[in-house]
């Protein structure tokens, strides 16, 4: 046996031994990833399928090193569009061009796959002319000439080509494990929606784990900070990043910071962190708010965590995450909440990597009172992190 899976609800999976289980690698290519691709150039952000390269990188190898086939798809048409069904081709819009070529065509830029996750020597590639990848494809018959019974499933879009594939294979009788941490949609609240949907009438598509269930260890995000407990000193600072982040425009409805009189009589007393650079000056913090002063959902709390302009892209809101996630655990808490807004990309894929999931968007949540959507009502969408070890 390869291994017993720990998945996400209490089930274990147990992986049959090289030969019998497949990876299948669904659609990392330019078109849906690339700042230049057709997903881009149609006015959508691709972030979340950018951030999860590093992760199916590490998926991938570990698969070789086990000895599992790994395939490849790709969703592509022909030139004169002979394989894509008059329905789609109806769909198809206006704009269908972009810096890498005409999209989604076999042979154009954006159809290749990108540099990070080329397939290895010898790796199967499907081309695929629709969704699922078993869709006018040879892949069944690939998969049971290798005597195939079990697959791995990550790649993009969770709501969509990986969840079409899964809906696919699960009817040609295989085995199916999604890795949640490994697969995105343009869209956190479509992605998690997709995982739910494998969860639904008792795991009725198979089986959900994160990364960290295959390889045995969990990526960290390398920082130059120290993480420490927030003092009394650290008030002019701590008050001067939350306007940062107010003068965004994706960070809050708030419009002025206050004082700090009142920005701290409204968050716990601990844990209180802040993350400081090796000069001493404060880089970014993290703070809670309790939800309800009724008793009976003390363990329920609202996560702030905001970062300097001049420390983004440092890997400074994940050690304070990290370090936030652990205290909260530590003293008690059992759930983190936080509502994000759908533009705050950086913020989702934060929240999302420590473990938080999406229950939902809250729609015309409110009218944004400043910044660049000013006068518009803005959705926003609800995560909740569960502790596994304060039940």
């Amino acid at each position: 046996m390869t291994g017993v899976v720990n998945c996400r609800g209490g089930h274990r999976l147990s992986l049959p031994e090289s030969g019998k289980t497949a990876l299948l690698v669904i659609d990392m290519q330019r078109d849906f990833i690339d700042p230049q691709g057709m997903c881009a150039v149609l006015g959508d952000d691709p972030a979340f399928a950018r951030a999860i390269v590093p992760r199916v990188e590490r998926l991938t190898g570990w698969a070789r090193t086990q000895g599992h086939a790994v395939f490849h798809t790709r969703e592509g048409y022909a030139p004169d569009l002979s394989d894509m069904h008059p329905a789609k081709r109806a769909r198809r819009g206006s704009v269908s061009e972009g810096p890498l070529g005409r999209f989604l065509i076999r042979g154009e830029a954006g159809h290749d796959f990108i540099d990070r996750l080329r397939p290895a020597p010898g790796e199967p590639v499907v081309d695929k002319p629709g969704f699922g990848a078993f869709h006018a494809t040879d892949l069944d018959a690939q998969l049971r000439q290798r005597g195939v019974t079990h697959l791995i499933l990550c790649g993009v879009t969770t709501s969509c080509c990986v969840h079409t594939t899964l809906r696919e294979a699960v009817d040609r009788g295989y085995t199916c494990l999604t890795v949640a941490d490994c697969c995105a949609a343009l869209e956190l609240d479509d992605h998690d929606r997709a995982l739910d949907l494998i969860a639904s009438e008792g795991d009725l598509f198979g089986w959900v784990c994160d990364l960290s269930a295959l390889t045995g260890d969990a990526a960290t995000r390398e920082s130059d900070c120290t993480i420490r407990a927030m003092e009394a000193r650290d008030a002019e600072s701590v008050m001067a990043i939350y306007a940062e982040g107010i003068e965004t425009g994706h960070a809050t409805f708030q419009t002025d910071p206050g004082d700090w009189e009142s920005f701290s009589a409204g968050k716990l007393s601990a844990p209180r962190l802040v993350a400081q650079g090796a000069d001493g000056t404060v880089l970014g913090f993290a703070v809670l708010s309790q939800v309800s002063a009724r008793p009976v959902y003390r363990g329920i709390c609202e996560v702030s965590v905001y970062v300097a302009d001049r420390a983004k892209g440092r890997g400074v809101g994940h050690a304070l995450m990290a370090a936030l996630v652990g205290e909260s655990e530590a003293a008690g808490i059992w759930t983190l909440t936080a509502g994000i807004f759908p533009e705050n990309k950086a913020s989702l894929i934060l929240h999302a990597a420590h473990g938080f999931r999406c229950l939902g968007r809250q729609r015309a949540a409110a009218i944004m009172p400043k910044g660049p959507m000013a006068g518009h009502w803005r959705d926003v969408l609800r995560l909740e992190r569960r502790s596994d070890r304060v039940r």
